[in-house]
């Protein structure tokens, strides 16, 4: 009886055993996996961009298409990649889409401007750079108030504005986050070390292919990935927003387009309802009940306004 007993405790044992040893190996190879992942990414994300000296400094650009410039301003945190993700989406062939990474992100220096004014007039050079006349520009989320100062500081150049979920006045982001229920307090919290931890966002890579009619899904995930290429533009981002002032946005001139979800609990939907009352030339296409993401999770009537407000007239 006592040797059955022993001989089966030994059993269960050596599958302890092996499931340890499974259990090692494949977290071995999950992390070798994503270290040859994180470097085949960096060689991706240079090869796939285009670096420009230009009269206000280095910027990261990626150009693609054909017909009249949009440049795309990505959020907080991104990089040019989020730009392209973003074309994607939209998904037309009759523009030239100019996607940047704004100063502190991936390949682009914070020396080259610091503040929404001074990264502004970086866009204004490296349109002289590519001898680009006008373009319409388009502000995601953090890109919102460098694209708000493109069209104050430059408006001969500014064909068309467009904020997408884009802060547009004063933002904090630690109040924010204190706003709100303590469930909704415990979510952003949870939400922050996820999106922190690289890699588990890059075993979340793989879900991205359940949306194959969202051709930009892969691409967005992995703009904010990298995470330490993207830091020092996202810190800067929070201290330049927390000392927004208030903008002129009466003397506004390019037609514009507000795109903003009623349920965004990143940038309040109280900015796009400022813009609205105050840009005299304003369209505000509300998502009701839309998130930050509302232009992805809503992307069929986002885009399809988007393109509608870009081919217009």
């Amino acid at each position: 009886m006592q040797a059955t007993q022993k001989g089966r405790t030994l059993v269960k044992s050596k599958k302890l055993l092996i499931a340890g040893a499974v259990v090692i190996m494949s977290l071995l190879g999950c992390a070798t996996s994503y270290k040859s992942w994180r470097q085949r990414e960096i060689i991706r994300l240079q090869q796939e961009s285009t670096m420009s000296e230009t009269e206000r400094g280095s910027v990261e650009y990626h150009m693609a298409g054909s017909g009249p410039a949009v440049l795309i301003l990505h959020g907080s945190p991104g990089g040019y990649d989020m730009g392209i993700a973003f074309a994607q989406l939209l998904d037309s062939p009759n523009f030239t889409y100019l996607a940047v990474s704004r100063p502190g992100y991936l390949r682009t220096p914070l020396t080259s401007g610091e503040t929404p004014e001074e990264q502004a007039d970086l866009y204004a050079a490296l349109l002289d750079k590519l001898d680009i006349r006008k373009t319409t520009i388009i502000g995601i989320s953090g890109g919102g108030p460098s694209a708000l100062q493109f069209a104050l500081r430059h408006p001969e150049r500014c064909s068309k504005l467009v904020m997408v979920s884009g802060v547009a006045q004063r933002y904090c982001e630690n109040e924010i986050k204190q706003a709100g229920p303590p469930l909704k307090r415990i979510y952003r919290q949870v939400y922050d070390r996820i999106i922190s931890f690289e890699p588990l966002l890059f075993l979340a890579l793989p879900l991205t292919r359940l949306q194959p009619t969202r051709p930009g899904s892969d691409r967005l995930l992995r703009s904010v990935t990298m995470y330490d290429l993207r830091k020092t533009g996202y810190a800067n981002d929070m201290a330049q927003f927390a000392n927004i002032s208030v903008y002129p946005l009466e003397t506004i001139t390019a037609p514009t387009l507000a795109i903003h979800g009623t349920a965004d609990g990143e940038v309040p939907f109280a900015d796009a309802e400022l813009l609205a009352r105050k840009v005299p030339t304003i369209k505000l296409l509300a998502i009701p009940g839309g998130g930050h993401l509302a232009f992805y999770t809503h992307a069929s009537l986002v885009m399809t306004g988007l393109r509608e407000f870009l081919q217009a007239a």
